[in-house]
């Protein structure tokens, strides 16, 4: 294919980074090269219970195999680890029958134990998982997690097999043999097979994982040891794949899983992740074809608006089911015990309704990306209407009124403001952007904060903020993967929003068998999301992948970001 080298300027400046950054591919097995792609971060966590970055997500579905998974590019539930199921007629009961030949990377079987202990890990408060309430919609997982959370308060040491047991007798799940796994719900969950393909619904090798679990006798949770899950040959897989290595923010290389059962139909034989983290340094290790795929150029940049408008058929501009927002801190105080401006929703949607997105879209990002007035992205789940006409739109005049009524008709006595961001993501020239018009529609001043990703996530899931950046990308095709995160209880809920209206639309909608009826109550929630303001939307994604599609045959960019890695194929 005949590439535009038209970044020039852009390759020289860099050219000494990719030099220093660029050493010997290794080979996959059996002498073959990897397929190679370059992640703009790092891994957060491989323990498949507590991840929610789409990286972690990505690279799980390497080294896991669920029960189901999606059919590219058909987007199609398929038999994985089971290779039949049956659902109720009251759309209640999943049994799934899982098939015999499937094993762990060590030559176990899989067995429906092994489901049933990671399920049980995800709904235990010991381990923090972000997406428990995932597993609410089985009978007893609620009462099973609230249980488990007093035991732990009231300092009640249990052990491993007590809780086990305490999790047969509550929770709606049951195995009457090792291959056979029965699953009860409280009321029908017409996702749930879908949340059967998503990464916290993948097993665990209970045999290698109980036996490092520990019970710390000063906080009373179970714990695993971090590197459990980042240590080659450790860490017992049941997917296309085994870790082979990883090395803290360099690379990661997964090999063929020699015991997976389905590897006949595997494309490449392994995966290189190379962790790059500016992105003109990664085009470049795309150009000199050092990666086959360049899959997180960040939506933000300048780099990546100067691809998508190039005219290369290598760079593909693919809708993704996804919102960038910022986020705010909605506790009334602040950690150092100040007053927390931004815990009044009139502040927050005066911030918002002085955010030009049209301006953002079309001269910072230049993507002319869909501008978000809404949480859920318009138009991407199936019978769902987004409420737009809810949204906050520009009205600069509307804003300063609603600061007024919120006591800051002198905009100056408006202090202690900062968007929080993490690097490497371009998102500062959007902050800037931000920043200017706040301080030329407002009159306010609001500082500026970067820092790496790790301490980033870290201050957003303690409220060490007023406003983030933030971004949410659908983990399945129904507006709860949106709207679940901003319920009081859950996990993801950065913005410690709480409305009990919210919730309890959330609570009628889980119980809802009609169709119609349900999406209508979802969407009563959504217009309170929106009118309540703990979030402001700014736009919803497009994602940028750069790879030669005669060369790098069965990616299948799709807008829900699904992906089957082993089944890609480089010809070289």
């Amino acid at each position: 294919m005949n590439r535009r080298h038209y970044l020039a300027g852009v390759f020289l400046l860099a050219i000494s980074l990719l030099t220093a950054c660029s050493e010997e591919t290794p080979t996959a097995q059996n002498g073959d090269e990897p397929f190679v792609f370059v992640s703009a971060v790092d891994i957060n966590v491989l323990d498949p219970q507590k991840m929610t970055w789409n990286q972690d997500i990505r690279t799980a579905g390497c080294l896991w195999e669920p029960l189901v998974r999606f059919k590219l590019p058909e987007m199609e539930i398929e038999p994985a680890v089971a290779e039949s199921w049956q659902i109720s007629e009251d759309g209640k009961t999943y049994t799934f029958q899982l098939r015999r030949q499937a094993k762990w990377s060590n030559g176990d079987p899989v067995v429906a134990g092994d489901f049933i202990f990671a399920w049980m890990r995800a709904l235990m408060p010991d381990f923090a998982a972000d997406y428990s309430q995932l597993f609410y919609c089985i009978s007893g997982a609620r009462e099973f997690f609230d249980r488990r959370a007093e035991q732990i308060q009231s300092a009640s040491g249990m052990v491993l097999q007590e809780v086990e047991q305490q999790f047969r007798e509550m929770v709606g799940i049951e195995s009457p043999d090792d291959h056979t796994l029965i699953v009860h719900l409280k009321e029908p969950t017409p996702y749930f097979i879908e949340l059967c393909a998503f990464a916290t619904y993948m097993p665990n090798h209970r045999g290698s994982v109980s036996k490092a679990m520990t019970l710390n006798s000063t906080t009373h949770m179970y714990e695993l040891p971090a590197d459990l899950w980042v240590t080659p040959g450790q860490m017992i897989t049941n997917g296309p794949y085994v870790l082979n290595r990883y090395r803290f923010k360099r690379d990661i290389l997964v090999t063929q899983n020699p015991h997976w059962w389905n590897k006949a139909s595997m494309r490449n034989t392994g995966i290189l992740q190379k962790i790059i983290e500016r992105p003109e340094t990664a085009l470049l290790t795309y150009e000199s074809g050092e990666a086959d795929w360049l899959p997180d150029l960040p939506s933000a940049l300048s780099l990546a608006a100067d691809l998508l408008q190039s005219g290369r058929e290598d760079v593909h501009g693919v809708p993704w089911a996804g919102t960038y927002f910022y986020s705010y801190n909605c506790l009334p105080t602040l950690p150092d015990g100040s007053k927390n401006p931004v815990a009044d929703k009139r502040v927050r949607l005066a911030l918002s309704k002085a955010i030009d997105r049209k301006t953002l879209v079309s001269q910072v990002t230049r993507m002319n990306q869909p501008i978000g007035r809404t949480f859920t992205p318009p138009g991407m789940m199936p019978g769902y209407e987004s409420p737009v006409e809810d949204g906050a739109a520009f009205d600069p005049a509307a804003a300063r009124k609603l600061l007024a009524e919120a006591g800051y008709s002198d905009p100056s006595k408006l202090t202690g403001l900062t968007i929080l961001f993490n690097t490497g993501g371009g998102h500062e020239p959007v902050a800037q952007a931000i920043q200017r018009m706040w301080q030329s529609h407002l009159g306010i001043t609001v500082k500026i904060e970067s820092m790496e990703v790790r301490s980033f996530r870290e201050k957003l899931k303690n409220q060490q903020y007023t406003i983030a950046r933030a971004a949410w990308i659908g983990d399945y095709r129904d507006p709860t993967t949106f709207l679940n995160k901003y319920h009081s209880k859950g996990g993801n809920n950065d913005a410690k929003f709480n409305n009990a209206e919210y919730d309890a639309l959330l609570g009628k909608a889980s119980q809802e068998a009609d169709s119609a009826k349900r999406t209508a109550l979802l969407r009563q929630a959504e217009q309170i999301l929106v009118r309540e303001q703990p979030i402001t939307p700014i736009y919803h994604y497009i994602t940028l992948h750069v790879y030669d599609p005669e060369r790098v045959i069965g990616l299948h960019p799709n807008e829900w970001n699904f992906r089957r890695l082993e089944l890609v194929k480089v010809n070289r």
